[in-house]
């Protein structure tokens, strides 16, 4: 099984979270001005953490997908590996908003083609035993505490300063894939 972070991964959060953020402070922050995974170093400093207010699971609505990931998805369906989609929701114990997020997300995947009825998201923070046995994933924490298999940093801007190789493209991806495949267990 293999691990896919949905939000900048699959889904191209952060040009939409960052449309809220500018129009609301009157900012011009872009996607390739961050990096860092702490966001709110990149905000005017009157806005600071509260950048994550601006996450709701309306965004879902008009998030799009990177380029590519439908097939990219399909892709490794075609290789026999079951996709499994590994997000963060929320703080687990509000549940009613941790619910609404795993709708929102999921409803997305779907809507572009990208999950398939049946498959599974998998929410929560904690990835590092995420019952997968690799992780594709944009945030360097979440691949360094990776225990069940291989980890990937997919990359993104706010982690090009990490020592980890990054994949450079969904092609790059499939690659390690399949070099790794005799070690999953299907």
């Amino acid at each position: 099984m293999v691990g896919l972070d949905v939000d900048d991964v699959l889904l191209d959060l952060m040009p939409r979270w960052l449309q809220e953020y500018n129009e609301k402070w009157d900012d011009n922050l872009h996607v390739k001005d961050i990096n860092d995974w702490e966001f709110w170093k990149f905000v005017k400093p009157e806005c600071g953490k509260r950048i994550y207010n601006f996450l709701k699971p309306e965004m879902y609505q008009n998030v799009k997908p990177l380029e590519g990931a439908a097939d990219f998805v399909q892709a490794i369906r075609d290789r026999g590996h079951t996709p499994r989609y590994v997000t963060a929701c929320g703080d687990p114990k509000r549940t009613t908003l941790h619910k609404a997020f795993a709708t929102a997300k999921w409803d997305a995947l779907i809507r572009h083609g990208i999950a398939e009825e049946g498959e599974l998201l998998l929410p929560g923070r904690d990835k590092s035993h995420a019952p997968v046995h690799m992780l594709i994933d944009d945030r360097i924490q979440n691949v360094n505490d990776f225990r069940n298999g291989l980890g990937v940093l997919f990359t993104q801007p706010w982690n090009r300063s990490s020592y980890l190789t990054r994949p450079r493209s969904y092609e790059d991806v499939l690659e390690l894939i399949d070099r790794y495949a005799r070690h999953i267990p299907e």
